[in-house]
């Protein structure tokens, strides 16, 4: 099978190491593994945050139905965290950490006009369509993942949260332990 090349850029992996091993939710893990700078970011603010209890990364299996592949799947959130807070009150959280371009529906490419008979602007069409085909199936699966994750989390009673570029702003600017 050919390996499609990411729209997204931040393919930065590694191994987080844990600060506080006693709250991530599985028992004798020391190391946890991110794909993406932010994963890492948000492996520290949970690791490090005194109202975070506990917290694991993608611990929960949610069935969804694929738009794509038009079967049953499953999904796994990026994050789950139980917190709390100085007033004494608990809440439990669900986080998927995407950038906004996974949840944007692509523009329909335009093509050349009909009579034209460049055959590099007819190329260059044909795959920006291939490449529209591709991130709107991405996006439909993306969207189907998030509503199976918003139904479970209304179920169990979960706060759900889709974090992103313009919604995390300041966020790890912030001190991490409060």
């Amino acid at each position: 099978m050919k390996r499609r090349k990411s729209y997204y850029t931040d393919c930065e992996k590694g191994k987080y190491h844990l600060i506080n091993p006693a709250k991530y939710m599985v028992e004798g893990t020391v190391d946890v593994t991110y794909k993406s700078s932010w994963e890492r970011k948000f492996f520290t603010l949970c690791d490090g945050n005194s109202f975070v209890t506990r917290w694991g990364y993608e611990m929960i299996d949610i069935p969804y139905s694929s738009p794509v592949y038009m079967k049953q799947s499953l999904y796994k959130p990026d994050i789950y965290l139980e917190c709390r807070y100085a007033d004494g009150h608990e809440e439990r959280w669900l986080i998927e950490i995407k950038p906004v371009c996974y949840s944007v529906v692509p523009k329909v490419p335009k093509p050349p006009p009909p009579t034209c008979r460049d055959e590099k602007k007819w190329e260059s069409y044909r795959k920006r369509q291939a490449s529209y085909e591709r991130k709107s199936a991405d996006i439909a699966t993306n969207f189907a993942k998030w509503g199976a994750a918003e139904d479970w989390c209304k179920r169990h009673q979960v706060n759900w949260f889709i974090a992103n570029e313009k919604n995390t702003r300041g966020l790890f600017g912030a001190a991490i332990s409060v």
